[in-house]
């Protein structure tokens, strides 16, 4: 883990009782890829590999690797990677530990597989600006000619849901209370969420194709059964040549 972020992203995962829907992100792919693949599908190339990057346990992984014949799912958590291989597996599905900001990294990736389209979800929101822009070319890194990246981030809108939730829900939200409790999300003021994401992929030298508002659901479920969804926006964006 090159960066700080591996270690914090480590504890958490390693800490986190296995299984579905433990993470407070982890929706099932009906609501995540499926719903996602409609708006990327038309800009991928299927010829070439897909990197689901930030794959967490691999919830989304093999859904993508019914509509791609290579998926590779990386993690910046090796714990996450391991019940990644144990709780998602795919015949066609390889499952590594990376750092998107670890360049050497991404380009032993890159080299491995050759250009690859880029699937991530709740990466970027989590980075200082500076890091931001650094992932943001980084993947295009990976992408190379030919690839494209859909990325879906929290936006700041999403941290005052996190604190109005916590100081003011009567019902329980383990998940997310967990979540705050490790990463410190709505129990501080904080400028997080990756507002504007089109500005920090146009920053990064991409070609923007289509960006727009997107809630993201949750595994957290309220009193009534209803779903955490939390605002979002996403961006498929395709590195300029």
């Amino acid at each position: 883990m090159s960066t700080p972020y591996g270690s914090l992203w480590e504890s958490y995962w390693k800490e986190l009782p296995a299984g579905f829907g433990e993470a407070f992100w982890d929706a099932s792919p009906e609501v995540g890829a499926a719903r996602h693949l409609r708006l990327f599908g038309p800009h991928f190339d299927r010829a070439l590999p897909l990197v689901d990057l930030g794959c967490g346990n691999g919830t989304q992984t093999p859904f993508l690797a019914r509509h791609y014949a290579r998926v590779v799912g990386v993690d910046i958590s090796a714990s996450a990677v391991a019940q990644a291989r144990v709780e998602n597996p795919a015949p066609n599905v390889e499952y590594d530990v990376l750092d998107v900001l670890d360049t050497a990294g991404v380009d032993a990736l890159r080299e491995r597989i050759g250009p690859a389209n880029v699937y991530m979800r709740a990466v970027i929101h989590q980075l200082s600006p500076t890091d931001r822009l650094l992932c943001a070319r980084n993947l295009a890194r990976l992408a190379g000619p030919g690839g494209c990246v859909f990325d879906q981030e929290l936006v700041r809108e999403s941290y005052e849901v996190f604190e109005r939730l916590l100081a003011e829900s009567p019902d329980p939200l383990p998940r997310l209370t967990r979540l705050a409790g490790h990463f410190q999300v709505g129990l501080k003021t904080t400028a997080a969420g990756a507002e504007h994401l089109d500005r920090i992929f146009a920053e990064a030298g991409y070609e923007v194709l289509a960006t727009d508002r997107l809630e993201l659901p949750t595994s957290e479920r309220f009193a009534d059964g209803s779903v955490l969804r939390m605002p979002a926006q996403y961006v498929i964006a395709r590195p300029a040549a």
